[in-house]
């Protein structure tokens, strides 16, 4: 959230500086991708002027997970959760309209995955049946050639300096989805059978549901976006998303080494 919060700033901000440059469209753009790119390069490293963590790959030592919703329950834990992938994307489009402050962007993940232990009992709760699913073991799941794109429209108030982000359309679709999550009703060739259903059950819900996820997504990020904005400056924002050393040159990132 904080570093799409800094990029939606920086977009802000450069746009408003460029309005009446014929050139400027092209100029902003390419710094956007490069802007994106430094924090591609960064993520390993995470983001201590923001409080971000390592994100390439995202650990999670030991989680408790307790959920209680009308359709679901799920009681356990997770321990050395990793997920890897989040920076491994290329950018196919990113374009940037000053004067209608309007963005376009599209994204494709090679592969997303996660690796971790789980302990869970969960149970599936819907028109008056129960599913009761206990598991444990080890789990990979994987999202392949996921590819994401959309609009975004923002304002800067010129008086104000207020930054609000208008709409935000983000469309997904999934390449393949693999699935090898042990423990899930035992173990042999139904455990193998489950994976089956959940990899296609998970490909399915994503691409046959674009618009719905579409509404959801925006539903739930426009006012949380705007709340943050709502709190921070422009200026504190942007100067919090680098890691510059001495003398404002940025420093290399050089990733932690890892336990697991």
């Amino acid at each position: 959230m904080k570093i799409f919060v800094a990029l939606l700033a920086f977009v802000a901000v450069a746009s408003a500086a460029s309005v009446g440059q014929p050139i400027a469209t092209q100029s902003i753009s390419s710094s956007i991708v490069d802007l994106i790119e430094g924090i591609k390069e960064q993520m390993p490293c995470g983001f201590t002027g923001l409080g971000i963590p390592p994100m390439a790959p995202l650990r999670i030592d030991h989680q408790e997970v307790n959920i209680d919703t009308s359709a679901l329950k799920a009681e356990g834990t997770i321990d050395h959760f990793r997920l890897n992938g989040l920076n491994e994307f290329d950018i196919d489009e990113m374009k940037v309209n000053a004067l209608t402050s309007k963005v376009t962007y599209k994204f494709t993940f090679r592969d997303v995955n996660v690796d971790t232990q789980y302990d869970l009992s969960v149970l599936l709760k819907k028109y008056g049946f129960t599913i009761k699913l206990i598991g444990a073991g080890h789990a990979k799941f994987a999202i392949k050639d996921m590819v994401i794109w959309g609009t975004l429209k923002y304002s800067l108030g010129m008086l104000s300096g207020n930054l609000k982000l208008k709409s935000l359309e983000v469309r997904t679709h999934l390449g393949e989805v693999d699935s090898e999550i042990e423990g899930i009703l035992g173990d042999g060739s139904i455990n193998e059978k489950m994976n089956e259903y959940l990899a296609e059950a998970v490909e399915l819900a994503i691409n046959e549901n674009e618009d719905l996820i579409a509404d959801t997504i925006e539903s739930i990020a426009l006012p949380a976006v705007n709340s943050v904005l709502d709190d921070v400056s422009l200026a504190d924002v942007i100067s919090g998303s680098g890691s510059g050393g001495e003398g404002g040159e940025k420093e290399v990132c050089i990733p932690p080494e890892l336990e697991w």
